[in-house]
């Protein structure tokens, strides 16, 4: 006579004697066959109490999966989902999980609803305005701020306290579940021609800016590895502060978000600038 068979897996943590019983015959209809779901039939026993609030339970998980609402208990995958699940939803801060592991890996994020964009912040998101860069060097040649400056920094996104690298992972999933990215950036300049140079009318000393690939983005050449610009008030040396904003859109997505700025027109006493980073945005 052969023993007795392996022990069987562990529960679930549902008690299963809850269930039991269930598809005994009862004499007379089932007082509860006409109820809706989430509702508990009266006159229930106490171990049909117990189902029905696991099954509830069951039917609220469910739900929230089927229509994330953006909430840091409940993230989203991408901005477009809550658009899609909640149209009428307003433009702010949600939370989005685009790995769907974990929920603790989730990150704030922009969502704009108009567009169904995903934006993520830069942290910190700016460049301090002062003089970075000194050289006598008669022939100027492109700066890396965070590559080669000294107290430069490559830029960095999402909240400062999330764990290392969680935002870098979230946002390469990101750009899987996209088509598109943008990303603008703001060159707040003091004597430094940021794109067109007036006095000799080139774009020779135009900012150069580093995408998160290694790719270069620059302002003239092959039209899918330049930028635009959206307002150009750094074109000559006046010895007052200006700005000039510059726009890179693509839908190879992998090249965003912007990691490094390299300006060319600066090491003079009097040339100073600073930047103003944009949040990155998926759509």
């Amino acid at each position: 006579d052969p023993g007795p068979g392996p022990p069987g897996p562990p529960g679930t943590g549902i008690d299963m004697s809850a269930f039991a019983g269930l598809g005994q015959p009862e004499k007379g209809p089932d007082p509860g066959r006409y109820m809706r779901a989430d509702e508990a039939a009266p006159g229930l026993r106490p171990h049909d109490a117990e189902v029905d609030a696991t099954l509830k339970a069951l039917n609220n998980q469910i739900e929230s999966i089927r229509s994330p609402e953006g909430s840091r208990k409940n993230p989203a995958r991408t901005c477009r989902d809550i658009k899609l699940c909640h149209p009428d939803w307003k433009s702010g801060d949600y939370w989005i999980d685009p790995n769907q592991g974990c929920t603790l890996d989730a990150i704030k994020v922009f969502c704009n609803m108009a567009t169904g964009e995903t934006c993520v912040y830069p942290s910190p998101g700016s460049i301090p305005r002062k003089n970075w860069w000194s050289s006598k060097a008669k022939d100027k040649k492109h700066v890396w701020f965070g590559e080669t400056i000294n107290g430069g920094f490559h830029f960095s996104y999402g909240a400062e306290e999330l764990a290392p690298n969680t935002a870098n992972i979230q946002m390469t999933f990101l750009r899987l579940l996209s088509t598109e990215g943008s990303q603008n950036v703001t060159y707040h300049c003091r004597n430094s021609v940021a794109y067109l140079d007036e006095e000799s009318g080139s774009l020779r000393k135009a900012l150069l800016i580093q995408g998160s690939n290694d790719v270069e983005i620059r302002a003239e050449g092959n039209s899918r590895f330049t930028y635009s610009v959206l307002e150009d008030g750094c074109t000559k040396h006046t010895g007052k502060w200006g700005r000039t904003v510059i726009e890179y859109r693509s839908q190879k997505t992998s090249r965003l978000p912007i990691v490094d700025i390299a300006p060319m027109d600066i090491g003079g006493p009097e040339q100073e600038f600073g930047v103003d980073l944009g949040p990155v945005c998926f759509l």
